[in-house]
């Protein structure tokens, strides 16, 4: 209970910021003779749902730039002092609000994020990202880690033989990793239902279908078609002779992989990194952190859903031979998406930050700041693993040392610790994708 408290207390500490600023916020206002006023913001904006009213609210023309989609243009070529009210959706699918009074040069901006909203797109980064690791510890570290036969010594008993042994008591192992799994695909599917209703709130609109049509909602409609594609290969596979096989066809695998990286590459396609100048770049650097943080993290959880399990009708020998072949397969993957993770995330950095102060002095630094000290824990607890839990599991697998045999349970402690240490290092996530870059 008390972990639950300090996790609640963590979250709405992290989320607090989130409120207190808005994506496309405006840097400038000027004229232009003969078109009108120009608002300038700091990101694209959407002419979907673009509103711009007096303070008697009466409609003015109003449109994005056809050369600067940072720029919205008022059709008035009247006094540029004139009060104002606007509302816009932003490209990476944040409502900005605010107006401009005559009597004031200053400009009252007020975000529209509610959190509802944030909740839901939280709920959809967190469940494709499990997905992704559900499908990378199943297909790339069980499957394999049977298939050669795991870690064993020397004139031990024949692969056929802990096959078998390990066949039949996967079989657990593989319910729980099937329940996971569609617990995540229907968390998944409600938050990609509530979204567009949250977004749709915050825009006082019911028009889904223009929604539909920003760059937000198409990527929204492909993370929909991955996770309904991923679900009916899983759906088959369930319903097929393979379903409690560990090493079932790879076909499966694909299918689904592929569809629920489209999807998580769709979350960087609308992010933060669609909006700066290299938005190419930055998207494909963003979709990869997003497959490797899935594959490490997500599939962590798997492990700690699955090993145990397998493990419980296994003798002792053939426990710890199974868990050694897993966690050394599962370890190679890691120190891959771990590399992957540092380098596209310093990338990342650098380009979101114009200077090392804007860790200190915005909210979207402290943010950056915190995910960078959550990820320096689990970078220290996964170097942890490696170096010392890891060799002594092996050498207990070939029976080199007696006193090694309790590495499995340290590990499985371990690796819980890295988990809840991941379930705050996403919520700093969900926050740093809902403040603007400085």
């Amino acid at each position: 209970m008390r972990a639950r408290i300090w996790l609640g207390f963590a979250i709405v500490l992290l989320a607090a910021p989130a409120t207190a600023t808005a994506h496309a916020s405006l840097q400038g206002v000027g004229t232009s003779p003969g078109v009108g006023i120009r608002l300038s913001f700091s990101s694209p904006v959407e002419s979907a749902f673009l509103r711009v009213t007096d303070f008697d609210e009466r409609h003015l023309a109003a449109s994005v730039d056809p050369d600067d989609d940072q720029t919205i243009i008022i059709g008035l070529a009247q006094d540029p002092r004139l009060n104002l009210r606007w509302r816009a959706l932003s490209r990476d699918g944040h409502v900005t609000e605010g107006r401009l009074e005559a009597t004031t040069p200053e400009v009252f901006e007020t975000p529209r994020r509610s959190v509802g909203s944030i909740a839901a797109d939280a709920i959809v980064f967190a469940s494709l990202l499990g997905l992704i690791g559900l499908l990378a510890v199943r297909f790339v570290v069980v499957a394999p880690a049977w298939r050669t036969g795991g870690t064993r010594p020397p004139g031990s008993s024949s692969t056929e033989h802990w096959q078998r042994a390990v066949d039949q008591s996967l079989g657990r192992g593989l319910t729980a990793w099937w329940r996971t799994w569609w617990s995540l695909v229907a968390a998944a599917a409600a938050g990609l239902v509530l979204a567009p209703i949250g977004l749709l709130a915050e825009l006082d609109s019911s028009d889904l279908g223009a929604l539909v049509g920003t760059r937000w909602g198409i990527a929204w409609l492909v993370q929909a078609a991955g996770l309904a594609i991923a679900a009916a290969a899983a759906l088959a596979l369930g319903r097929s002779s393979h379903r409690a096989e560990p090493d079932p066809p790879r076909g499966w695998g694909y299918a689904a992989g592929i569809a629920l990286g489209v999807a998580a590459a769709a979350i960087a396609w609308s992010g933060h990194a669609s909006s700066g100048t290299d938005a190419a770049i930055g998207i494909g650097i963003d979709a990869v952190h997003l497959w490797a943080t899935g594959i490490w993290l997500g599939g962590l959880a798997a492990l700690l859903a699955i090993v145990p399990h397998a493990q419980r009708g296994l003798e002792d020998a053939d426990a710890t031979r199974f868990n050694a072949a897993v966690v050394v397969r599962f370890s190679a993957v890691a120190i891959v998406c771990v590399g992957t993770l540092v380098v596209t995330g310093v990338y990342r950095a650098i380009a979101e930050l114009t200077n090392v102060d804007d860790l200190i002095d915005t909210g979207y630094g402290q943010g950056l700041l915190v995910k960078l000290i959550i990820f320096a824990a689990l970078l220290i607890g996964g170097v942890y693993n490696r170096l010392v839990l890891h060799p002594r599991l092996e050498r207990a697998a070939l029976g080199l040392r007696s006193t090694d045999a309790g590495a499995g349970h340290a590990l499985r402690i371990s690796v819980a610790a890295e988990i809840a240490m991941a379930v705050v290092l996403l919520v700093v996530v969900g926050v740093l994708v809902n403040l603007s870059p400085p």
